[in-house]
């Protein structure tokens, strides 16, 4: 076995890597490589095309890490030039990567040669990794020291996570070669956290992958030829939950925007789709084959549970059957504590917590805390939501279990979702999102930078109790304002925003 150090100099660090090979491993790996570099396009295009040849839909991320791609080759000051993609199993990060593959070819005039694009999971299944790989592509296939190299190369890294050293693979790779641009996946979102270290962290840009929203559903489904300009809608609504008191001026900016207007009109004539979309719009798979997805969804769930929770954390075969029952008990279940899972489930309640923790960090749901004191949050049930309703749907559907009076919740666990969202994207880190843990209360809580809270209650169609639940949170935490998402008018009535809900779909 020989050994090469890979030894790359920053301004302050030396970082020596071993890479251990023998002389048949390098020649197998270069080809290996090689043949990657030749087939990638052919891939590319069976990955971003349909069953008639016509290039799918790009998603708004897209255009984000175009963005990124661009201020790099035309090296603009500021460059994110290491951008990290958490997502779950079938939001569409392979056909991302493929679809940014063919811009960089087609639009940008890359040559083939230096834009390597990774399978790490493959990799890894060949008893290769992340880092001799790289060597390898160096000095065997482009025949330059890329550390001096001024010539741009792109690494597009499938399932990265699935490299144990691939953290500090990436941040050796940045720090050592400017002239380099990654991407890089992964589906588990706990082992990209856990594996992201401080200093990779000020590195990498995270673009997180979420599943469809409702705009990206009706691109992809073909509702509509191409995606409305929602941007400055999407601000707007945006920054009524940073700041409380735009909540009033709301509506009249609203209705002296014609833009806005237009905008709203567009949305609104999709209103019929808005069932549809809750019970299918969540991946691309299934907003594209409804029904017929079913399985393969359910199959995603047992990937998610049977091969990535377990390279994450040490855990028995059946904790894992457990949290496969466990996910069906929420499912039809839209009010889940851990004491009521423990004894349906007979299970014991540490198991659970462990259980629903891991589920959590897989991204395949979220929690959301009662509002309150330190001993509130742990002596009262957190809400458990699934990142998007299309799981609940399937799942009940596929047990035979659904019924059409459930679209109403599916509503809120959608609106929940995209609160969860904004929560940890948009730079908004600073503001957090609760629930009201008292009867007859609002379905939310917003708690802005400023400490102030704005209660948002959810009806998939009118409730006339909706503004006596809203009313109590907004007395009960002394709230200025309130918000109510529903089939209403827009309209601001009495400190209560009314807002109809293709509004809030926008996001």
């Amino acid at each position: 076995m020989d050994v090469l150090i890979l030894r790359i100099t920053t301004n302050d660090k030396t970082y020596n890597i071993k890479c251990y090979y023998n002389i048949m491993d390098v020649d197998i790996l270069k080809t290996y490589l090689e043949r990657r570099i030749q087939y990638t396009e052919k891939l590319a295009l069976r990955y971003t095309t349909d069953e008639n040849n016509k290039p799918l839909p790009k998603r708004h991320i897209f255009s984000r890490i175009k963005n990124h791609i661009n201020n790099f080759l035309e090296k603009n000051t500021k460059i994110d030039r290491l951008i990290i993609i958490p997502g779950l199993r079938g939001t569409g990060k392979t056909t991302l990567l493929y679809q940014l593959y063919l811009y960089l070819i087609r639009k940008k005039n890359i040559s083939r040669e230096r834009i390597l694009f990774i399978s790490v999971d493959d990799l890894k299944s060949l008893n290769y990794d992340l880092r001799s790989s790289i060597e390898v592509y160096e000095s065997k296939i482009l025949f330059e020291d890329l550390a001096i190299s001024e010539e741009p190369v792109f690494l597009l890294l499938d399932e990265v996570n699935h490299d144990p050293n691939w953290a500090l693979t990436l941040k050796v790779i940045y720090d050592g070669y400017p002239s380099i641009f990654i991407i890089a996946t992964g589906s588990s979102a706990l082992e990209l956290e856990k594996e992201t270290n401080a200093d990779l962290a000020r590195r990498a840009k995270k673009e997180y992958l979420f599943p469809l929203n409702f705009i990206e559903y009706l691109k992809i489904s073909k509702k509509i030829d191409k995606y409305y300009k929602t941007k400055i809608l999407k601000e707007k609504i945006l920054n009524l939950l940073k700041d409380d008191s735009l909540i009033p001026k709301f509506t009249s900016e609203f209705f002296t925007n014609n833009e806005i207007i237009e905008i709203y009109k567009k949305i609104k004539l999709h209103s019929f789709e808005i069932e549809d979309f809750l019970k299918f719009g969540g991946f691309p798979f299934t907003a594209l084959y409804k029904k017929d997805s079913e399985e393969f969804l359910l199959e995603i769930i047992k990937k998610i549970i049977y091969s990535d929770i377990p390279k994450i954390k040490d855990i028995y075969y059946s904790s894992l059957e457990n949290a496969i029952k466990l996910i069906y008990y929420l499912a039809g279940s839209e009010k889940a504590s851990i004491e009521n899972i423990s004894n349906d489930l007979k299970i014991n309640k540490y198991s659970v917590q462990n259980i629903l923790r891991l589920l959590e960090m897989s991204s395949l749901i979220f929690s959301i805390k009662p509002l309150g004191s330190e001993e509130k949050i742990i002596r009262k049930s957190w809400k458990y939501y699934f990142i998007t309703p299309t799981i609940r749907f399937m799942i009940k559907d596929y047990l035979g279990t659904f019924k059409e009076s459930d679209i109403g919740f599916l509503f809120e666990e959608y609106i929940a979702s995209t609160l969860y969202k904004i929560q940890i994207t948009h730079n908004m880190s600073n503001i957090n999102v609760f629930y009201d843990p008292n009867k007859n209360s609002a379905d939310f809580l917003i708690k802005t930078f400023e400490n102030k809270i704005i209660p948002i209650e959810v009806k998939y169609g009118k409730d006339k109790n909706a503004e006596k639940q809203v009313r109590n949170s907004m007395k009960r935490y002394n709230a200025e304002y309130g918000i109510i998402i529903g089939d209403y008018e827009l309209e601001f009535r009495d400190n209560i925003l009314y807002m109809p809900k293709e509004l809030f779909l926008i996001l």
